[in-house]
């Protein structure tokens, strides 16, 4: 079971385990947990840039080995969510020691079904080191009815070797 489970009921496992879904017992809202498989394959990157090991029983963790571009993608279905409720997506990283190149910022960009896409830049050089850290995306909020995939990245590809990043997860949860 996940960080931010405890409180739940009904966790599901989907994708092959690398999604999880539940249910808080006491609001009834919904919160996702991608696990880092699920976010290097549909960002494109490939196998090829991350090294990929199981974490605790369910989970796994993705490493970036030596790369020039960063890009790591998750997306849910809107109708997946609760309706009228404030979300926040966050990813869960760790920046290892001896790790390099973030000197230059990493772009975050949330984008959300009617809206225009927001994108914020962080400098992951300025992060702690050696810990996990949730580093937020952004905030949304669903509508009764509404179709479509909200979906959110982290996005780097200035032209320089970089190295040291460890992916856990995104989460999409209610903003408390």
């Amino acid at each position: 079971m996940s960080a931010g489970a405890s409180s739940s009921s009904n966790i599901v496992f989907l994708a092959n385990r690398t999604k999880e879904r539940w249910v808080d017992r006491r609001s009834g809202k919904i919160t996702y947990l991608l696990h880092a498989g699920s976010l290097i394959e549909s960002s494109g990157a490939g196998q090829e840039c991350w090294n990929l090991s199981h974490w605790e029983k369910t989970s796994s963790i993705a490493e970036l080995k030596k790369t020039h571009r960063l890009h790591v993608k998750g997306a849910i279905s809107m109708p997946e969510l609760t309706p009228g409720v404030l979300y926040e997506a966050v990813y869960e990283i760790k920046l290892k020691r001896g790790g390099y190149g973030w000197e230059h910022p990493v772009t975050l960009t949330l984008s959300v079904p009617g809206e225009r896409a927001r994108s914020r830049r962080v400098n992951f050089y300025e992060l702690p080191r050696g810990e996990w850290i949730e580093v937020k995306v952004g905030e949304f909020k669903t509508r009764p009815g509404e179709t479509g995939q909200v979906s959110f990245e982290l996005l780097q590809d200035e032209a320089h070797d970089k190295k040291g990043l460890v992916l856990k997860s995104a989460i999409v949860r209610p903003k408390t």
